[in-house]
């Protein structure tokens, strides 16, 4: 139902050529100003050769043909003054738009679920980026700084050409009617290779973008070689599609440049013919020779305009189908922000299913009070990283409702929410920036101070001060030039400093070492302090300290309660923690607690 509806939008959406233009709208003024100064000069370049053939009939007559030469002379600087003034703004608008464009964009794919993020690859995502702008750049610029003049050029010469003489007119229309004839069947023929051309160009560039992300897996596994046969393989398939449209493109080529050099020599002999039966002037052939020189220019231009747009149409049409893509989450009209006053978080029969059917929770209720731990437990696939993207809002429950301090977060701002909420993940997700630009992500506007505040709350502090740039050592990409745990502790800084009453710790520690990981607690437990915090684990022994754990099984809650107090019921997690080799503190210590 979800699909017919998206593709019933779909069918309602313009044209992408169109929707490409309509992008130009937030300036339409300039734009149309542009368009109309364009559309003057095509009219005065059509009355060049009509002064050039006055002015050679004139010297025929022995008549004085300076006043003739005088106002083509005035027209030409005119012509060119106005072209390079319109040439110059219409650079400007379509730079400002296209940069425009890119952030837009990216805005918009920032703002896309996890879901659509899971199944697209951010080498194709970024092919699609980079051509889609560069196909709307090359139709923008053209219509704005040429198009607009060649099609008023030649709007205006085909009535001026038949009322200076219809027989050699007729001869311009045959050669219009070729050149844009054998261009529309290129562009037929050629389309849906051109489409298939630019879809194996931007699944090559995925592909090239996951072997750039796992260079270390490539030479770990000896599995460049055989990653670069796969590339080689595809580049083959890009050159097999690619061919025949430059085939078709070429012929068009030479088709049309042969009847221009035939449409002047047929000019030519024609009007030769006709000024002998006292049926044209001298300077009627001259006026029709510029008309054709005129004609054959702008109509190569119009065709290389064309072939160049339809090469580029698959680009926009993957552009704006990204940009046709949808978040699952609406944000309300009238959401509010988010108030959050104690940090008081419940889940009320929250169920979900994802639309492809695998991976659901069911009627989760629990509750977090102000201050708590809570740890989310269970088997792999038992639901644990679904409800707490649930409490994200990467997706919203088919039923229930999960409340801060008695608030439905689907009636609160997406911003307000995530404001509230500070994440450290399994993986750190460094930039390649320096390290206090990473730390700097919780908040933008600290200090110097305040970073290097939270690196010591952070317990990062001394090993950032041991690099030899301190706070300004670039981390590499993806954190590549720390080490897991120097990683991990940057996250947690950029926690601290983001200063969050609700917090999630989404295996924080599961892919360090055990060493690493005690050495990390005492970070994590500062970072608990006085928040609301959600914990996933699967090492059972970062969660002794909990409040309160609750043990998924299949989308459903199986137990809930205290460490030692789930450990005595013999239930699942019991197995989970004797699995895990733990068992339940000694009496002495649990009193001493």
């Amino acid at each position: 139902m979800a699909e017919a509806e998206k593709g019933k939008r779909h069918a309602r959406q313009p044209g992408e050529l169109v929707r490409a233009l309509r992008l130009l709208a937030v300036e339409r003024t300039r734009a149309l100003a542009i368009v109309s100064a364009s559309i003057v000069i095509g009219l005065l370049h059509v009355a060049e050769p009509l002064l050039f053939g006055a002015a050679v009939d004139a010297l025929a007559r022995g008549a004085d043909p300076l006043r003739h030469v005088g106002m083509w002379s005035s027209l030409s600087f005119v012509v060119f003054v106005s072209g390079m003034v319109v040439a110059l703004t219409a650079d400007r608008l379509a730079h400002r738009r296209r940069l425009a464009a890119m952030a837009s964009f990216t805005e918009h794919l920032l703002a896309l679920p996890p879901s659509f993020h899971t199944k697209a690859r951010s080498g194709r995502m970024l092919r699609i980026l980079n051509s889609g702008i560069d196909a709307l750049f090359g139709l923008w610029l053209p219509v704005l700084r040429e198009q607009m003049t060649n099609i008023a050029c030649l709007a205006a010469m085909l009535p001026a050409a038949f009322l200076l003489n219809w027989r050699l007119a007729c001869v311009l229309m045959v050669m219009m009617t070729v050149y844009f004839g054998v261009t529309a069947l290129v562009s037929s023929k050629t389309s849906a290779g051109q489409r298939q051309v630019e879809e194996n160009f931007t699944t090559l560039s995925g592909h090239v973008g996951d072997l750039f992300g796992n260079v270390s897996v490539l030479q770990s596994f000896l599995a460049a070689n055989s990653e670069l046969r796969t590339i080689r393989d595809s580049l083959q398939q890009v050159l097999a599609a690619q061919y025949p449209v430059l085939n078709w493109w070429a012929i068009a080529s030479v088709l049309t440049k042969g009847a221009s050099s035939l449409s002047i020599v047929l000019i030519f002999a024609i009007g030769a013919w006709l000024a002998a039966r006292g049926q044209a002037s001298i300077g009627d052939i001259v006026s029709f020779i510029g008309f054709t020189t005129l004609l054959i220019g702008r109509c190569d231009q119009l065709a290389g305009f064309f072939m160049q747009t339809m090469l580029r149409r698959p680009m926009l049409q993957q552009f704006f189908a990204v940009l046709d893509e949808e978040s699952a989450i609406a944000e309300h009209p009238d959401a509010r922000p988010l108030h959050v006053t104690n940090g008081h978080v419940r889940f009320e029969q929250v169920s979900f299913c994802y639309p492809s059917g695998s991976g659901a929770v069911h009627d989760l209720t629990f509750e977090a009070h102000p201050g708590q731990t809570v740890a989310i437990v269970g088997p792999t696939g038992s639901g644990k990283s679904t409800a707490m993207g649930l409490f994200q809002r990467a997706y919203d429950p088919g039923r229930g409702r999960i409340l801060i301090d008695g608030q439905d977060i689907r009636a609160v701002t997406l911003a307000s929410l995530r404001a509230a909420t500070g994440v450290v993940f399994q993986e750190a997700g460094l930039f390649n920036r320096t390290i206090a630009e990473n730390i700097a992500m919780g908040d933008p506007s600290a200090t110097p101070e305040q970073i290097e505040d939270a690196a010591r709350l952070a317990g990062a502090y001394d090993f950032i001060m041991r690099k030899a740039g301190g706070f300004q050592s670039p981390v590499g990409d993806r954190g590549q030039g720390l080490s897991g745990g120097e990683r991990q502790r940057i996250a947690i800084a950029r926690a601290i400093l983001k200063n969050a009453p609700i917090l999630l710790l989404d295996e924080a520690t599961s892919a360090l070492d055990v060493e690493t990981e005690a050495k990390l607690q005492a970070s994590l437990d500062r970072l608990r302090r006085g928040r609301t915090t959600f914990v996933i684990a699967h090492r059972l022994s970062t969660i002794r300290a909990a409040d309160r754990i609750i043990v998924l099984d299949q989308g459903r809650i199986v137990e809930s309660g205290t460490f030692d107090d789930l450990v005595n019921m013999g239930g699942m997690f019991a197995k989970l923690a004797a699995e895990s080799g733990i068992g339940p503190r000694p009496l002495p210590q649990l009193l001493a607690a």
